[in-house]
């Protein structure tokens, strides 16, 4: 079965398409589920705020984390809600893999 692995990395979406022997298809959604409109958008956000994690400048690369608890709190739901409706939209399709959260 093909999988989908939910991992945050920076400068991409969160999705990993794998085939049957674990070779990477596709970063990003695959094209049977590129229809879903909520959570497309919902990944691009994830990975915005994600990257905002970062500085990222010709001098330094380096993790400066969330302003505060709650807006890690706030992404932490975000996360879990775009992994959740993953699942859904899958639909058995293929299997949900999360790493790292």
């Amino acid at each position: 079965m093909k999988s989908i692995t939910f991992m945050l990395e920076y400068g991409c979406l969160p999705i990993w398409v794998r085939n049957e022997s674990g070779k990477l298809i596709c970063a990003g959604l695959p094209e049977d589920l590129v229809h879903h409109y909520e959570l497309e958008e919902l990944l691009k956000e994830i990975s915005k705020e994600y990257d905002a994690l970062y500085i990222n400048n010709s001098v330094e690369f380096s993790y400066q984390g969330f302003r505060t608890k709650e807006d890690e709190t706030l992404f932490i739901q975000k996360v879990y809600r775009a992994i959740e409706m993953l699942k859904s939209v899958a639909n058995g399709k293929y299997e949900i893999v999360v790493d790292g959260i």
